[in-house]
């Protein structure tokens, strides 16, 4: 299996973070042929710092254009079988690359096998016997599974689907998952062998710019997706209705509003009793179940 995986880091700004993803790239069991940092047009020197402190990684610097460019210019450049996509302020378990190619090896089927991931500051032991499960694209379309630093994919298919879709920002890597799980198996080892920085002022904490962003994602999805009509309309309603949910309980009453006009405006009224029973209630029944 050696020499297989290409690693590619995105980084924006990131010269006090990304040392510590670039120690755990170092520290795999399993050695990838390369790792690319591609510097996002950085304004503080982080290109010129990991050239300095990392002298046998190779970077690569391009004008500012988000993280979406940035990866699809590491995927051109890799040479490795196998790309693996570790966020600048992200970290891996030693043994993250070492658990998902004895995956590939042992399902050849598979394109895309990615991990769970924690936000506390230290990983535990990893059991011998890791769990897999198998994510279907219905699964993925309603809810994004993977966070992108947790992500193996087969270069030549990242190839054919032409890498992220800058086009659909914010959901572009929900986009990328959901189209290779329309042409591949893909799984996930159900342990976390990532570590994800919360970032107050990261993406993911704009939750109104969140919903929005997935709306252009369905759009380019809904006549493409290998399910029913009905089947879509389902799945995008839970999605304008787990929002509405979350933006009142942020007491956030104008975005929740907001969120079930969009169910009216689209005529989701009817998908919208079903994904209630099937999707919503389940939901938030767990929710309260982990709470509690």
């Amino acid at each position: 299996m050696a020499g297989l995986v290409t690693v590619v880091i995105p980084a924006y700004n990131s010269k006090d973070l990304i040392g510590t993803a670039l120690d755990s790239v170092l520290r795999q069991t399993y050695t990838p042929v390369e790792t690319i940092v591609v510097d996002d047009g950085s304004t503080d020197g982080t290109g010129d710092w990991v050239r300095a402190q990392y002298p046998a990684i190779r970077v690569v610097r391009i004008p500012n254009q988000g993280p979406s460019s940035a990866r699809n210019q590491g995927i051109h450049l890799a040479t490795g079988k196998y790309v693996a996509f570790l966020d600048a302020d992200d970290e891996w378990h030693s043994g993250k690359l070492e658990a998902q190619m004895s995956v590939m090896e042992r399902y050849p089927e598979i394109g895309l096998v990615a991990t769970d991931w924690i936000r506390t500051a230290q990983f535990e032991s990893v059991p011998k016997d890791l769990p897999i499960s198998w994510i279907s694209y219905a699964d993925m379309l309603k809810l994004n599974r993977f966070q992108t630093s947790t992500v193996l994919i087969r270069k030549d298919l990242v190839d054919s689907l032409e890498g992220f879709d800058a086009q659909v920002d914010g959901a572009e890597d929900w986009d990328l998952w959901l189209r290779a799980s329309a042409k591949t198996r893909i799984g996930k080892i159900d342990y976390p062998l990532v570590m994800y920085r919360d970032v107050p002022s990261g993406y993911s904490k704009d939750v109104w710019r969140v919903y929005q962003t997935m709306q252009p994602m369905l759009d380019k999805h809904r006549r493409s997706a290998p399910l029913s009509a009905q089947e879509f309309k389902i799945i995008e309603a839970w999605h304008h209705l787990r929002f509405s949910v979350a933006f009142f309980l942020m007491h956030d009453s104008g975005h929740a509003r907001a969120s079930l006009r969009k169910i009216s405006q689209q005529k989701l009224w009817m998908a919208s009793i079903p994904a209630t029973i099937h999707y919503l209630i389940p939901f938030l029944w767990a929710r309260y179940r982990r709470r509690t």
